[in-house]
């Protein structure tokens, strides 16, 4: 796993504890992109360590993700927030302050968004 993935894989932790809790369906998804990204055993045990605590936005670092990595990251983001079958205010309002970090204007975060609707965006 690289670097970029291992920021994208932390900020979706962040993301799936955005209305205060990780259900389980969120866990599996976490789960199903650390296989897309190849993460090794310790990867993986550090990942979900990671996630057993709440994380915000605040925990993130973006610095260096490619404009790839960042619509793979909001994509993700976006579904990662229908996993347990609904969308909740806080999880709408982490999608809005996620784009902004990674620099998406609305028009464009829209776009990325919506593109997802059908299912997950490839990993690398």
């Amino acid at each position: 796993m690289t670097d970029n993935d291992h920021k994208v894989l932390r900020a979706l932790i962040a993301v799936a504890w955005a209305d205060g809790q990780m259900e389980e369906s969120e866990s599996t998804v976490i789960d199903g992109l650390l296989a897309g990204f190849d993460a090794s055993d310790d990867e993986e045990s550090s990942l979900r360590e990671y996630a057993r605590a709440p994380r915000s936005l605040d925990d993130i670092d973006v610095q260096g993700l490619t404009d790839d990595d960042k619509e793979l990251l909001l994509g993700n983001a976006a579904l990662l927030t229908h996993a347990d079958g609904d969308q909740s205010t806080e999880e709408r309002l982490v999608l809005g302050k996620l784009s902004t970090i990674l620099g998406f204007d609305r028009a464009r975060a829209f776009e990325i968004i919506e593109s997802v609707r059908g299912g997950a965006l490839d990993t690398p």
